[in-house]
């Protein structure tokens, strides 16, 4: 079984390409504005919707990669530009070890920069014609309404495990399962691998987001290269805090409420080994691994190849990520 790092280094000179199509594509003479689009990019990131875009197309065509490129290095950019929004709304100072963007150049600048970032992925995705087109822009919008569903609902207690699920698809399975769709329609397959390959990416993406939330929960921030605990911090309710407040004993649900409004102080409640008490872990992750099984489902007829190797790879390191915990 791969990393998630061996299975990235097979894919290396791909990345290699992705990013210098990345910034080939936010060129412009505007010195300042293309300082800190670089400064976004250079972040880094696993790149992992446009390895997705380029391997859902080497399936349904067997064409070079190079072909989609463009598409590629759209959904990224994307894809970066909503999380220059998120890291404003949640008045993030950290991305990926450095400062924000908005901590660096200023709120106003990022705002622009990233409204930059989306005009470039557009332009890059109608290159394919109006479909693929389409289908960018419909997940876009599906990202806009995870947003703000997710923003209605900081810190509702209430929440429903179906509200949940509503937000996570639209902020993640939908988008990826926009980078598999528009890979396979501008590879001009047919119907039912158009089909295999977004129902593979969407569940992937459902699998994916929930992981995400477990780890943000009981991951190493040394391993995860990024904070834990920020869902709690922000009030943000997920399918582990949803199970917890469900069932817990009275005192116990009665301290993560608190932890939820920021009245409990760091040291003072230990949420990790609550967590797992309760069995939320437990329970998010059979749930993730439901995902996967349907993701993996999705391509059994789409024939054996390298590359549908490398998306059940894939499908199987979302949930080794975790798999120690289960």
């Amino acid at each position: 079984m791969k990393s998630f790092l061996e299975w990235e280094l097979s894919l290396s000179e791909k990345i290699e390409d992705v990013n210098k199509r990345l910034h080939e594509s936010i060129y412009t003479e505007e010195d300042a504005l293309l300082r800190m689009a670089k400064y976004t990019l250079e972040a880094g990131g696993k790149r992992f919707r446009p390895l997705l875009t380029i391997i859902a197309y080497r399936i349904a065509s067997g064409k070079d990669y190079h072909d989609i490129l463009d598409l590629a290095a759209g959904y990224e950019l994307i894809h970066t530009a909503s999380l220059i929004h998120d890291d404003i709304i949640d008045k993030s100072d950290l991305r990926r070890g450095r400062e924000t963007l908005h901590v660096k150049d200023g709120i106003d600048n990022a705002i622009v920069v990233g409204d930059y970032l989306f005009a470039k992925a557009y332009e890059l995705g109608s290159r394919y014609g109006a479909v693929v087109s389409k289908i960018m822009a419909d997940a876009s919008s599906r990202l806009a309404e995870g947003q703000i569903l997710e923003a209605e609902n900081l810190g509702n207690l209430e929440l429903t495990e179906e509200t949940y699920l509503r937000i996570i698809s639209r902020k993640t399975a939908f988008f990826f399962a926009a980078c598999a769709e528009g890979a396979a329609v501008a590879a001009n397959c047919d119907v039912l691998l158009r089909k295999s390959l977004t129902d593979f990416a969407y569940n992937l993406g459902m699998a994916f987001q929930v992981t995400d939330d477990i780890l943000d929960i009981v991951g190493n921030e040394a391993v995860l290269g990024k904070p834990v605990l920020v869902d709690i911090k922000h009030s943000a309710i997920t399918l582990p805090i949803i199970y917890a407040l469900k069932n817990s004993q009275e005192n116990k649900r009665i301290m993560l409420e608190q932890s939820l409004k920021g009245k409990v102080q760091d040291g003072d409640f230990d949420l990790k080994a609550y967590f797992l008490e309760t069995g939320s872990i437990d329970y998010s992750f059979r749930m993730a691994r439901g995902y996967i099984t349907r993701a993996v489902d999705a391509l059994k007829n789409t024939g054996t190849s390298p590359d549908i190797d490398l998306l059940m790879e894939l499908a199987l390191i979302v949930i080794e990520r975790i798999e120690e915990l289960a």
